[in-house]
């Protein structure tokens, strides 16, 4: 009986710690996740932002004069450029 108590106290004990070992890298795995995710989204709203640029600078092509300027100058300004 006491060899019996001691077998399964050692299989809980090995059982306790390898749930904490998967929760750990279940952790760690999410938080990589997350953060590749957020970069990826970070990249695509860049991207995005390039692309928008870029159309409305060909729009204020499509002006002359102070008009060009003008839309230009917002188009900068509106992202950043």
């Amino acid at each position: 009986m006491l060899v019996s108590a001691k077998s399964d106290a050692k299989a809980q004990l090995t059982t306790a710690q390898a749930k904490t070992t998967a929760n750990e890298k279940s952790t760690e795995a999410q938080m990589k996740a997350t953060k590749v995710g957020n970069e990826a989204r970070q990249d695509a709203a860049a991207d995005k932002r390039d692309a928008d640029y870029a159309l409305e600078k060909t729009r204020c092509d499509a002006l002359a004069g102070n008009a060009k300027d003008m839309c230009a100058s917002e188009a900068k300004m509106h992202y950043g450029k």
